[in-house]
């Protein structure tokens, strides 16, 4: 018998941030149903134990929805959203939306993001991230960090609307995402366990879902904010951030151009080390949005350095944030 409703779930991975994952749910609490639909969740605890089954079980108790706590001990965000994406399978879902453990939802979110999605003929769409400051405060200095984040941000939202109003691709990410579950399972994409301590799973499976011929959607009104943890507003973690995701870029890079690879990746290395230090040296002019900027180069750099190398990555295995 055919369902009267469309089921969508929402999915997050979960590590060692009950706080965070609290404020969360409590965001989640508040969504907008979108009519026509019914909503289920799935929380995948990604760690040796079990912790969350009681705070996911009064979500359900409060907002009246249908809520499991999954536990996945391998360790990694690929096996993580893999579990969220078996289960909801197995639980005749037809549309499947992920967000991170760290954000909060706005009240229309889903209703937008998913009726976006609808009216574009996608199979996979995403939304923007906004950067907010730690529950807990922070420095001036740290605001300055936090500003360049917002800035970067919005840069990097701009491309992508303008790279869907000319047809050409772009990348999601899971920390605002939904996709067509059906079309997802005929095709058989699921997150590649090689990049599950990395990161880089979600632009590795955006892109082979876009090569499979599934069509992409950019939906700029479908908002979540993220909590910066005070450990992340730092140029140290700027440059270190953007090391990591250089280096699991260049194994991105191998996968898709093995033979152009080298060759790309010692361009980046000569180009971004250039650049960033011209910003560097011109940020006393120029302010700290470029010395940030500058910092971020030269850690695309250094990966993509590190990468040639040989060096691996696994910055999964560290948790900030409460």
């Amino acid at each position: 018998m055919q369902r009267s409703a469309t089921r969508i779930a929402i999915a997050a991975a979960t590590r060692r941030r009950p706080r965070m994952l609290a404020d969360l749910l409590q965001s989640l609490q508040a969504l907008d149903v979108p009519q026509g639909a019914e909503l289920c969740f799935f929380f995948v605890e990604n760690d040796a134990e079990l912790t969350i089954s009681e705070l996911v079980d009064e979500f359900s108790r409060r907002s009246g929805w249908s809520a499991r706590a999954l536990h996945e001990p391998r360790r990694g965000i690929s096996h993580a959203r893999n579990a969220a994406m078996e289960a909801a399978t197995e639980a005749g879902v037809d549309w499947l939306a992920f967000v991170d453990d760290d954000e909060q939802v706005r009240h229309d979110w889903l209703r937008l993001l998913w009726s976006g999605a609808r009216e574009s003929g996608a199979q996979l769409a995403g939304g923007p991230v906004l950067p907010v400051a730690p529950a807990r405060g922070s420095s001036d200095e740290q605001n300055e960090v936090l500003a360049y984040f917002e800035r970067a941000a919005a840069v990097s939202d701009a491309r992508k609307d303008a790279a869907m109003a000319t047809g050409q691709r772009f990348d999601l990410a899971t920390n605002n995402w939904i996709c067509d579950l059906h079309a997802f399972n005929l095709a058989g994409l699921r997150f590649d366990l090689r990049f599950g301590l990395s990161g880089g799973e979600d632009t590795d499976l955006s892109r082979r879902a876009y090569g499979a011929g599934l069509k992409l959607a950019w939906i700029a009104q479908a908002i979540v904010t993220e909590e910066v943890p005070a450990e992340r507003l730092s140029a140290r973690y700027i440059f270190e951030r953007a090391r990591a995701q250089s280096i699991t870029k260049f194994q991105l890079l191998k996968a898709a151009r093995p033979q152009r690879a080298p060759l790309d990746a010692s361009v980046q290395v000569l180009f971004k080390g250039l650049s960033g230090s011209v910003l560097i040296a011109l940020s006393p002019i120029s302010g700290r949005y470029s010395y940030f900027r500058g910092m971020r180069s030269l850690g695309i750099a250094t990966g993509f350095w590190a990468g040639l190398r040989g060096v691996d990555q696994a910055s999964y295995t560290r948790v900030t944030g409460e």
